[in-house]
């Protein structure tokens, strides 16, 4: 039986592994993928802390893991976590072929952005789309950017740009926006934003970078071109959850709600990351959340 089993192995399972690791638990870490999480789709980090010119974020993801993989009490499970189940020791997680059993667990499972899945979008993501308005805004200082969406993450990124960018282009589907009504105001305050309403994206366009973003009107089925350097979606993310929603409280968006100590309702399960409610989402704030559920783990581990 392991002490601990951790899913997911991005920047906050790595972390909870790191700090569990050195705390002497026999650690395992169930990945379906390469361990990384979106590390693995992050051409280059540059508001990470320690990295003036920035870092890559595949050799940043490869340093995590070789740090952790160092230590022989840890192992990593190559397969999915399919039902996490209480039992009167701890806790069984069902992969593919068999059960892990387990005293505690970390939830780190993180989630993906929402995708338009128009044309262009995959080929210039990275070289003009973004799906992160703070990570990479900076890029854009002076230029033209569009953002999609009409929730309040939307309304924040387009604010949060308008601060560097020439000009900012809100498209949204509606006349009308979902996010607060204090968010709206404040983005009709500003001089250099423009709402795009009643307009849907269905190409985005460029040479070796974005250079327009094609939209088409609602109700009119008018096609016509914004002239743009970047283009920022934010239609929301997915979390991988789903397997935890029977057991675990979930906001409306998917995400595992805990608290402060990364604690879940049920003792010993715990959650850290993006996959957890919370205001921002970075890889700073994931390490940090990590590092609070390994410990926190440790600490509920020594009590038994």
């Amino acid at each position: 039986m392991l002490d601990l089993t951790i899913i997911g192995a991005g920047p906050a399972g790595m972390t909870a592994a790191l700090y569990a690791l050195r705390s002497g638990l026999n650690v395992g870490i169930i990945e379906q993928g390469a361990p990384g999480g979106q590390l693995l789709k992050t051409e280059k980090i540059d508001n990470y802390p320690g990295f003036a010119d920035g870092v890559l974020g595949m050799d940043l993801a490869t340093n995590m893991f070789i740090q952790i993989s160092a230590f022989e009490n840890f192992q990593l499970i190559n397969d999915t976590a399919k039902k996490i189940t209480r039992t009167s020791n701890g806790f069984t997680v069902d992969i593919s072929t068999e059960k892990v059993e387990t005293k505690a667990v970390i939830i780190a499972t993180g989630g993906y952005p929402r995708t338009l899945d128009i044309p262009g979008e995959k080929e210039y993501s990275g070289k003009g789309v973004s799906y992160c308005a703070i990570c990479d805004g900076f890029f854009f200082k002076g230029k033209i950017v569009a953002v999609i969406g009409g929730g309040n993450t939307a309304l924040e990124d387009a604010i949060y740009l308008s601060s560097m960018a020439k000009e900012v282009y809100l498209i949204h589907r509606r006349n009308t926006f979902r996010g607060s009504k204090i968010l709206v105001d404040k983005l009709k305050s500003l001089s250099n934003v423009h709402l795009v309403l009643e307009k849907i994206p269905v190409e985005i366009k460029g040479d070796n970078k974005v250079s327009e973003i094609v939209v088409k009107d609602v109700k009119k089925n008018v096609i016509s071109n914004l002239y743009v350097n970047g283009v920022f979606l934010a239609i929301g993310q997915i979390m991988n959850s789903d397997f935890v929603k029977e057991t675990l409280a979930t906001d409306d968006t998917g995400h595992i709600v805990v608290d402060e100590k990364m604690k879940s309702v049920i003792p010993g399960l715990f959650a850290c990351g993006d996959v957890i409610t919370k205001d921002l989402r970075q890889v700073s704030t994931a390490v940090g959340d990590g590092a609070i559920a390994g410990q926190m783990a440790y600490e509920y581990l020594s009590k038994l």
